[in-house]
């Protein structure tokens, strides 16, 4: 079934309008129109059965059928994932893969060590929102997960309501430290690594520094194989 996204606010009782991008992808790369089905997804988790009824040249008017449920569930953990921003190939990797992961949340973060400049992160943000939206449309995701603007690390610490686990390549405890939780945030660091300022304020912070095992992983590797075991250990990955 082909599966479109069109927000909360473009939903009726009984129906629900596409924009024009959408509307484009349905009319002239589906070649779909009048009485075909598609499922239409809210971005907030909700996904419904729905027909064509109309298609006009920047928009596509369809007839709710019925509520369907998701071909992918949401995890029961709210997992945040902060990462430092890299190189554009190895970072929109991250944000596709957390996607599929089930994130709900995405920060890119602005590290001493970052190799990308804050400025240039920012021009980017579009970028890796579409990112994550083409993701969700092909994993079968009914809610879009958040890609935040990029924030420096401090202000990651002031911000967070919730537990913070930072991974290292040393100066961190093992696995077993991490405490269950239904929030949480990951965060993952520059190629470089942590430089002493940033795990001491970790630490200030209360954040749980942890270790890989020893294991030295590629920034973009770190992020997706970390983010999958936390998944496994304490969301719904099992």
């Amino acid at each position: 079934m082909h599966r479109f996204y069109s927000p909360p606010a473009a939903f009726g009782p009984e129906s629900v309008r596409l924009d024009e991008g959408e509307t484009r992808h349905l009319r002239d790369v589906l070649r779909l129109g009048r009485g075909d089905s598609v499922n239409v997804f809210d971005g907030e988790g909700r996904e419904f059965l729905c027909s064509v009824v109309s298609v006009s040249r920047r928009s596509a008017e369809l007839r709710i059928e019925s509520e369907t449920v998701p071909t992918a569930p949401e995890s029961p953990l709210e997992l945040t994932v902060a990462a430092s921003v890299t190189p554009p190939d190895q970072f929109d990797l991250a944000v596709q893969k957390s996607v599929e992961l089930g994130i709900f949340r995405f920060i890119p973060l602005i590290t001493s060590r970052s190799e990308v400049r804050e400025s240039v992160a920012r021009k980017r943000v579009g970028r890796w929102r579409r990112i994550a939206y083409e993701a969700s449309k092909q994993c079968g995701r009914a809610r879009l997960m958040a890609v935040e603007e990029p924030v420096p690390l401090l202000e990651l610490y002031e911000t967070a309501d919730h537990s913070i686990v930072l991974f290292s390549e040393r100066a961190g405890v093992g696995f077993d430290r991490i405490l269950p939780a239904e929030k949480m945030t990951i965060v993952f660091g520059p190629k470089g690594g942590w430089d002493d300022d940033e795990l001491e304020l970790a630490t200030k912070n209360n954040a749980t520094v942890v270790t890989f095992g020893g294991r030295i992983l590629r920034a973009e590797t770190a992020a997706i194989a970390l983010t999958a075991i936390i998944q496994h250990r304490f969301g719904d990955i099992n």
